[in-house]
Parts: C-alpha cells; sequence; structure tokens
C-alpha cells in the first residue's frame, strides 16, 4: 500500500500568517492600550449642556420669554416658556425626537462668542433685554457663563465709541483732541439671537408661535 503525503507548504503558509496576524494583533493593542482606555472613560463619564435665553420686555403683552436648551449624555430636549402681561404663562415641550441636536447648537453659540461676550449698557433699543447662560459639564469639568444686553441690532450695526485717555505725569491734562477710540460694533450678540430664536423643528417653532399669539390675544381680549 502506497501512502499520499499531501503538500505541506500551504499550510505552512497558513499557520505563518495566523501568527504574524496574532504577534500584529499584540502589539497593536499594547500599542493603544491607554487610548483604548481614555476613549471607555469618555463613553462612560457624564456630560451636560444647558443653554437659555431669557427675553424681558418692558412693555406689550408679553412680559418675559425663556428658551431652555440642553444636552444630556447625548439626548437633547427644549423648552419655551411665556408669561404674559397678566399672569398667564405658556409652555411649549419638545421631546428629544423632536429637536434638533442641541450639541449642534452649543457648537454654533460657542463660534459666535457665547463664553467671551459680555454685559453691554443700556443702547438703542431698551424696552427689550436679553440675557444669555450657557453651562457646560463635561469629564467632570464644568464652567458657566452670563450676560445682559439690549438691542442686538444696535450692537452689530452701530455700537458707538470707547474712548482712550493717556494720562502722562508730565502733561496733566490730556489732549482731548488727540485721544484714541475703539469701536464697539459687535455683530456676535446679534448672531447669538438668532441661534435661539431659529432653533427647533418647524413643528416646535411652529407651537411657539401659536403660544405667542395665545398671550397676545389674552392681552387684547
Amino acid at each position: 500500500m502506497f501512502k499520499v503525503f499531501r503538500n505541506p507548504v500551504p499550510w505552512l503558509v497558513f499557520l505563518a500568517g495566523m501568527a504574524a496576524v496574532a504577534i500584529m494583533w499584540y502589539y497593536f493593542a499594547i500599542e493603544n492600550k491607554d487610548e483604548y482606555a481614555k476613549v471607555r472613560q469618555v463613553a462612560r463619564s457624564h456630560s451636560d449642556i444647558k443653554l437659555g435665553m431669557q427675553i424681558h420686555h418692558s412693555n406689550g403683552p408679553i412680559s418675559d420669554e425663556f428658551y431652555q436648551m440642553e444636552d444630556r449624555d447625548g439626548s437633547s430636549s427644549s423648552e419655551y416658556r411665556a408669561v404674559g402681561r397678566n399672569g398667564v404663562t405658556v409652555r411649549v415641550d419638545a421631546l428629544p425626537r423632536e429637536t434638533f441636536d442641541v450639541a449642534f447648537l452649543f457648537d454654533r453659540t460657542v463660534v459666535d462668542g457665547i463664553w467671551e461676550l459680555s454685559d453691554r449698557p443700556i443702547r438703542g433699543d431698551a424696552t427689550t433685554r436679553y440675557t444669555v447662560d450657557i453651562y457646560q459639564l463635561t469629564n467632570g469639568k464644568h464652567g458657566s457663563h452670563r450676560f445682559s444686553f439690549t438691542d442686538p441690532n444696535y450692537w452689530a450695526t452701530t455700537g458707538g465709541h470707547q474712548f482712550h485717555i493717556h494720562l502722562d505725569k508730565n502733561k496733566p491734562v490730556p489732549d482731548l483732541l488727540r485721544m484714541s477710540s475703539t469701536t464697539l460694533v459687535e455683530p456676535r450678540y446679534q448672531r447669538l439671537v438668532t441661534d435661539f430664536l431659529t432653533f427647533g423643528t418647524p413643528q416646535f417653532k411652529e407651537k411657539v408661535a401659536e403660544a405667542q399669539a395665545k398671550l397676545r390675544e389674552a392681552k387684547s381680549s
């Protein structure tokens, strides 16, 4: 009887390939162990983003309006609340599936200066005052910021000027004709207001418009 010997070369090539894959995976796992741990830590960490804008009207049927958006661990929600001059309050809530991504709104407001802008004195149309606030919690670190201003269109187009007076001990009386000035035009106030007012699905914004109309009708009746 004759024995048939199969060619061992293909098996040797296969085993060598498997060994190479195992070795490559081992070294890859070692090199990326720390990076993988960081990714896992971020995935498990709690995150919270809150954005808010209050609009206070000194006259008219609506006294105050509140826009509140939150992203908690990737789940977004938003709310609109308005208080009429007669004390009536209306509220519109949007479920997470009904809203655009609040994280996207957060990124947009950051670009538009929500962390950098500050309080502004009363200028332009003083009948309406805006107060913007932001809160962020990420990887155990948190921060918040809040500021107020009137008439964002004024700051975006006019803004006024800020004058700088240099006092020299050798010249106690400054030369008022040579004072330097800095323009205070800042279009980002208008952009932030627009960010809040245009946020949400068409259904959410439609409900907000209905709530506003309800308060106006209640005032006129």
